[in-house]
């Protein structure tokens, strides 16, 4: 017989421990700018010292890490989830490089820096995946592995080791501001050990035929794009269903395509892809409806500016010029 009496008794205690939590993870922050503000301010900027934020945090968080095998991460708002996407080591990439078109993962780790990182799992992905992690050893990625990262950054002690530079001792290079991290720890603090999956992209591999005939170990795009956009899709994007059309200017083909597999992987409604017959250098969205939250968020991944159109309609225009181009490929 069910005892409801203390299933809303039990119910209450979360609610009200969840509440004590938020509540002191907020005075925490709290202190901790305050305390950095008249701590470092004398010595140097605190804006400076934090970092610019890159992150909406409406959207997914994504970031490559170099652990073995390599790892994105991927914090979802909704669902609330931590996800670790792991791709073998002897998986063979497409690397846009002419001279060496594919190449495994472990070669692609030892010869990249962050930024090169990002770029290559982003051809991958077909999805925008900007911020990277280089661990200094070599760093297992397991359950147990991934569990232990977890409780120690989504600890209450999380925000004063950011803030003093001791946290992630045993990372060599990243480009996830002290703001930024600060923010993640804000999320990660409501997200349970339950909600933490662990995926092996291993089971999508498959031959793919290289120079000579030979046969090595790959993994079809199409699919990681799949995989990677259910976790990435943006709710207010998808509410708002602009129609988007994207606009080749950039004079190579296939970069149009690209460019809206970026754009759909967040849940952008792509209409129509289009050649350009005038080329342009800098990417641009043009579009009467300037104030769109989609039309915002697509300037961000895109890194361009939006330009006023004299239509009537809501018609966005996703112009993608050379910078863009020069970029992947």
């Amino acid at each position: 017989m069910t005892d409801y009496p203390a299933r809303r008794s039990a119910w209450r205690r979360r609610q009200v421990q969840a509440k004590w939590k938020n509540l002191s993870a907020f005075l925490i922050v709290l202190i901790l700018v305050l305390a950095s503000f008249n701590g470092l301010v004398k010595t140097f900027s605190i804006n400076k010292y934090l970092g610019t934020s890159n992150w909406n945090s409406n959207s997914s968080f994504v970031a490559v890490l170099s652990t073995t095998p390599l790892a994105v991460l991927i914090l979802q708002g909704d669902p609330k989830r931590l996800v670790f996407l792991t791709i073998d080591e002897k998986t063979y990439l497409a690397t846009g490089n002419p001279n060496e078109p594919i190449a495994t993962i472990s070669s692609l780790i030892n010869k990249s820096y962050g930024g090169g990182l990002t770029r290559l799992l982003s051809l991958a992905f077909r999805a925008d995946i900007e911020n990277y992690v280089i661990f200094k050893n070599d760093q297992k990625i397991n359950k147990e592995e991934v569990t232990k990262w977890f409780k120690n950054y989504s600890s209450l002690a999380a925000p004063f080791m950011t803030l003093t530079g001791r946290i992630g001792d045993d990372i060599k290079d990243t480009n996830i501001t002290r703001i930024d991290q600060l923010r993640l720890w804000w999320q990660l603090k409501n997200v349970r050990v339950n909600q933490l999956e662990l995926i092996d992209l291993s089971q999508y591999q498959e031959d793919v035929v290289y120079k000579n005939d030979q046969k090595v170990l790959g993994v079809d795009n199409l699919v990681l794009h799949k995989v990677i956009s259910q976790y990435l899709e943006n709710e207010n994007v998808t509410k708002e269903n602009l129609k988007i059309k994207v606009i080749n200017a950039s004079g190579i083909a296939g970069v149009g395509q690209l460019a809206a597999d970026f754009a759909a992987s967040v849940g952008v409604n792509i209409v129509k892809i289009e050649t350009a017959p005038n080329l342009v250098d800098q990417t641009f969205i043009q579009t009467s409806a300037k104030n769109k939250y989609t039309v915002r968020y697509l300037a961000n991944i895109f890194k361009c500016d939006i330009k006023s159109s004299s239509s009537s309609d809501e018609e966005v225009s996703l112009v993608i010029g050379n910078d863009f181009a020069s970029k992947y490929f």
